[in-house]
């Protein structure tokens, strides 16, 4: 089944400067995920470019490049899926909580997910996780990823 990423993983699994225990584990999702097709919805693809500055060219490239790696628009398909599920869910205490774009925007990420049989999310945006675990969607942050085994291994310094 495939998965898909928000701009927020994007974000951090893209910048060199992320160490450590976070560049673990997000090098271990990637590997998890090595044979699993990783859907990128486009409104999460727009924010992650908007972010990305200068280096925008090269991890568009990047990204429509690999394989592993499908840009998936907000086409028909996920428009019909939007709309049902906003016919359900987008009540007045829903419209209270979030913009309107940015609720709106959420929307057709998880309308584009659903679309595509995706069945978990990475993503650090709580209102994003709100509304996927509404749909029985499972969402997983930077921080609930384990850190793979390789990455707890002790290198010891030999002085040749």
């Amino acid at each position: 089944m495939p998965v898909a990423f928000d701009a927020n993983i994007l974000i951090d699994l893209f910048n060199p400067r992320i160490k450590g225990d976070r560049r673990a584990k997000l090098d271990g999702l990637l590997e998890q995920h090595a044979k699993t097709k990783i859907i990128i919805p486009t409104p999460s693809l727009t924010e992650y470019l908007v972010r990305a500055g200068k280096a925008r060219d090269e991890l568009l490239a990047k990204l429509s490049t690999n394989r592993s790696f499908s840009i998936e628009p907000f086409d028909q398909r996920a428009a019909t899926e939007c709309a049902l599920l906003l016919a359900d869910h987008w009540t007045a205490d829903a419209r209270g909580k979030v913009s309107r774009t940015k609720f709106k925007f959420d929307w057709q990420i998880v309308a584009i997910a659903l679309s595509r049989n995706v069945t978990r999310i990475y993503s650090d945006d709580a209102d994003l996780r709100r509304i996927a675990q509404q749909l029985s969607l499972t969402v997983t942050g930077i921080n609930e990823l384990p850190i793979p085994d390789s990455a707890r291994q002790t290198k010891i310094p030999f002085d040749g």
